[in-house]
């Protein structure tokens, strides 16, 4: 008789742990005897091997690692679902997929049945709520101030001349059109990471009440304030604008007037309510909040000294979890420094990017001998992670040997957030890694790349003299 099993993965950037925890659950399965196994990755170019109704129908079970709101949840009702996350996959799929013994039928609306599992990892994909639908805002906004970033660099590089009030472009060039979409593409930073916050509460009929009411709330001129709300009114309006669409969602409405409610009356009634609230009483309190915040932070990296103690914990929140919570927490006080026109954070954490995975690709290609045959192979890809900002590329490293490498991950990545305060680096792409300095996007590429390359010798140093204590010891 034919095992089969199927599942889904899906990380909030839909790059690196969709498709690793995608690999080690197939690879798992198989070995555990399953005959057919067939993983569906939702990542950043799309949905891929998309799982048929045949599929579903025909497996044993659906196993989830997934750290934001997985799409197409409804085709999954009336079969045994274990929800787990990618590092929990990537870590140790076999465990993941061995929580079948008690795992419950999935009903749907997030619902399973009354004797559910204590594990609340079972529940929730080993994350809180919050933090699944906060990462899901800002997955989906993460391609959005790519692009913008992007061409506003390269207008700036390639179309600006330096005068008294700083780099300015022509108006009526192609540089100049260049720099107005990739406004645009900031522009919509806002609404995108509202939105889909507000989507993984509850569902598409949130998009519009929560997305409009994020541009009122970064609106000065409709808000009768200096600034806008910023990063932090954006995922305000996603969480409230979210829970209320779901109460909407509850109401008891005639058969009759239930086709219009997601498209008339939730809308309407959301946007009134989401906007009004934000107008009369939380803008003014949230904008100077965000700018108050916001100062402080360029104050400290303006400062030689707290610079340093500011390029630090940045470095480790990067590093501690590469690209979970914390890290996002980091990314997004950067983003926040672009938009205001102070982008020093930012390249703080593009120093800092990088440096994880090419610290475990570079001690693991120098001293090939002190790591598995697994690891040496995973090298190389590493450190191509690293060139291009992805902190992903050194999680199979660190879920084989933790003990060792987030010590030497973290540190390396402080070091390097640290000597891109003291040269004062910038970075005008919310993105980090080699890659975007060469793109043009900092402000002094030689140091830029000082600062990534000495985080990396500290990191990979440090690795190396650790993993040849734990062979020693071994012996």
């Amino acid at each position: 008789m034919t095992k089969s099993i199927v599942g889904v993965t899906k990380c909030p950037v839909g790059i690196a742990h969709t498709y690793m925890a995608a690999e080690k659950l197939e690879q798992a399965a198989k070995k555990m005897g399953y005959d057919k196994v067939k993983i569906e990755t939702q990542g950043a170019s799309g949905t891929e091997d998309e799982l048929t109704a045949e599929d579903i129908k025909n497996a044993e079970f659906v196993v989830f690692a997934a750290d934001v709101a997985v799409e197409g949840m409804e085709r999954f009702v009336g079969k045994k679902v274990i929800f787990g996350d990618t590092p929990s996959a990537i870590k140790d799929s076999e465990e993941l997929i061995n929580r079948i013994k008690d795992t419950p039928v999935y009903q749907g609306d997030g619902k399973q049945v009354a004797n559910e599992s204590k594990d609340p990892a079972q529940k929730s994909g080993g994350q809180k709520p919050a933090v699944k639908q906060l990462l899901n805002g800002v997955s989906h906004m993460i391609p959005f101030v790519v692009v913008g970033g992007l061409f506003i660099a390269l207008s700036i590089a390639i179309g600006g001349h330096a005068t008294a009030q700083g780099m300015v472009i022509p108006d009526g060039t192609i540089w100049s059109k260049m720099n107005a979409i990739g406004v645009f593409g900031f522009t919509l930073m806002i609404p995108i990471l509202a939105g889909y916050i507000g989507d993984a509460i509850a569902g598409r009929a949130a998009l519009a009440p929560v997305m409009i009411s994020a541009m009122v709330a970064n609106s000065p001129d409709i808000l009768g304030t200096k600034a806008g709300t910023g990063f932090l009114g954006a995922i305000l309006i996603g969480f409230a604008g979210g829970y209320l669409v779901k109460w909407m969602n509850s109401w008891k409405v005639p058969k009759d007037l239930r086709p219009v409610m997601p498209i008339f009356v939730i809308p309407l009634l959301g946007t009134a309510i989401l906007s009004g609230l934000f107008v009369f009483l939380l803008g003014g309190p949230i904008s100077w909040l965000m700018t108050a915040l916001q100062d402080m932070l360029t104050a400290l990296a303006k400062n030689p000294s707290t610079s340093i103690i500011l390029g630090a914990i940045i470095g480790v929140m990067v590093a501690s979890d590469m690209g979970g919570p914390i890290n996002k927490i980091a990314f997004l006080f950067g983003v926040a420094s672009i938009t205001a026109n102070a982008p020093q954070i930012m390249g703080i954490v593009a120093c800092c990017v990088a440096v994880p995975p090419l610290t475990v690709g570079v001690a693991a290609s120098v001293r090939g001998k002190l790591f598995s045959e697994e690891e040496s192979s995973a090298s190389i890809p590493a450190i191509l992670m690293g060139l291009i900002g992805i902190t992903e590329g050194a999680i199979p490293f660190a879920a084989a040997n933790p003990k060792r490498v987030f010590p030497s991950i973290m540190i390396g990545s402080a070091v390097a957030g640290i000597m891109g305060a003291i040269f004062k680096i910038t970075d005008v792409v919310p993105h980090g890694g080699p890659i975007v300095g060469v793109l043009g996007a900092t402000n002094n590429l030689g140091l830029f790349l000082l600062s990534i390359a000495i985080g990396v010798a500290v990191g990979a140093t440090l690795l190396i003299i650790l993993q040849s204590r734990a062979v020693k010891k071994a012996k």
